[in-house]
């Protein structure tokens, strides 16, 4: 079985938030409300393709892969495929096996792959180092996703820090607002696949 390559996941990876930046360009000609709605879809599926490539990075890590500068990441477990990766982070080194693995936040993604991946690994670093960028992404994402009373709490943790205030403002408003610094969805746009190809580049 072929090596898998990470630069397949970079590449996958800008070719879905470049069809999103065409997306919210184009939504910019249309009415206020519906920027908002867009803005939201939006966020929704580029967190989807953050989780999706932070953990296709780590199977294919543990598969064998080489970071994208040709160095090769340290191994506690070496699977001999995507899907046996995912297997070994679920069970090897564990009392009990777990029932799913989380890539929604930094202290998720180390719990998930660090009886696999050596924690020394810059992987696992650069997970740490973007760690407030993904957590805010997430709060921003479960509370369009789950509208639940935690996640709404977790929201507005997110604007007050942001406005210095407890503003009362939808996520569609917040997203695209300008009113403070750049739309947060173009910063988040921005942001996603500078992280994944950190995550893939090694020393």
């Amino acid at each position: 079985m072929a090596i898998p390559k990470l630069i397949n996941t970079i590449t996958n990876v800008d070719l879905g938030i470049d069809r999103l930046k065409r997306y919210r360009n184009d939504s910019k000609t249309l009415e206020v409300k519906f920027q908002y709605f867009i803005a939201e879809i939006i966020m929704l599926r580029m967190f989807s393709i953050l989780e999706d490539a932070i953990a296709e990075i780590a199977f294919k890590i543990a598969s064998g892969a080489e970071y994208t500068n040709g160095s090769t990441p340290v191994l506690l477990f070496r699977a001999k495929s995507i899907a046996g990766a995912r297997t070994a982070m679920l069970s090897f080194g564990r009392t009990k096996p777990i029932q799913s693995l989380k890539w929604t936040k930094s202290k998720y993604i180390r719990d998930s792959v660090s009886n696999v991946i050596d924690v020394s690994e810059k992987y696992i670093y650069y997970c740490s180092i973007y760690g407030a960028q993904i957590d805010e992404m997430r709060k921003v994402r479960n509370f369009l996703a789950h509208r639940s009373q935690t996640s709404r709490s977790d929201y507005k943790q997110v604007v007050r820090i942001a406005y210095g205030a407890n503003a009362k403002i939808s996520p569609g408003v917040f997203l695209i607002s300008d009113r403070r610094s750049a739309p947060r969805i173009d910063t988040y746009l921005s942001t996603i696949p500078i992280i994944i190809k950190d995550l893939a580049k090694g020393y």
